[in-house]
């Protein structure tokens, strides 16, 4: 009796196997690291043959950078949505804060460390090129309308230029994403990012002294 043909996938249901492997990808590789994720495991938390999974990567790589782009562009699309904003910059900070924090779920220093040291030179160009595109340029251009506004002094008047002021703003930001609180509730969560959020800006803004120093 002659095998029965199988049946042509279809366009519907191949988008759906590529978003469940980067739906994996992307908890796998932000929790453990990109060197400790192996296409093996990839392939088989989906569910697939990993060569069924290089049907739609063509190695981990690959696969990395289409989660990592992906998830730029989300936060590209939130943080744009903010930049439009007619709130004072200080209120359109503490929004970006607060947004980057709650989608910190991941060790952001992990992935940073990833896209330095365990791609190569061409991935990485191309993830810090969209970093600085989808992050940086976003948020800089909220520093510059608080310039343009006179709400921020500029780099003349003893201030920052918005690039500077951009590339700060993520690094103290990076330091609040690292203190991870175990455990804790939602709602604990939602609490601690959002004082985190005010504590952040308030510093860059405002500095460490009391006033009058």
């Amino acid at each position: 009796m002659a095998g029965r043909k199988r049946q042509p996938v279809t366009r519907e249901a191949a988008e759906e196997t590529r978003q469940t492997i980067l739906r994996v990808a992307q908890q796998l590789f932000m929790t453990y690291g990109y060197r400790s994720v192996t296409t093996r495991q990839l392939a088989e938390v989906c569910g697939l043959t990993q060569p069924a999974l290089y049907h739609y990567f063509a190695d981990k790589e690959e696969l990395y950078l289409a989660v990592v782009s992906e998830e730029i562009a989300k936060i590209t699309v939130a943080l744009e949505r903010i930049l439009r904003r007619s709130e004072e910059v200080s209120e359109r900070l503490k929004a970006v804060a607060g947004f980057l924090l709650s989608r910190m779920h991941y060790d952001l220093s992990l992935m940073l460390h990833d896209v330095r040291y365990e791609v190569s030179t061409e991935t990485r160009d191309k993830l810090d090129s969209q970093f600085r595109n989808g992050f940086i340029v976003p948020i800089a251009a909220i520093f510059e309308d608080g310039i343009l506004k006179g709400e921020l002094r500029d780099a003349a008047q003893g201030g920052l230029a918005p690039f500077p002021a951009a590339y700060l703003f993520m690094t103290m930001l990076s330091g609040f994403a690292a203190r991870r609180q175990e455990n804790a509730t939602a709602r604990d969560q939602q609490a601690y990012q959002a004082a985190s959020a005010e504590t952040c800006v308030r510093i860059l803004l405002h500095g460490l002294g009391r006033p009058g120093l």
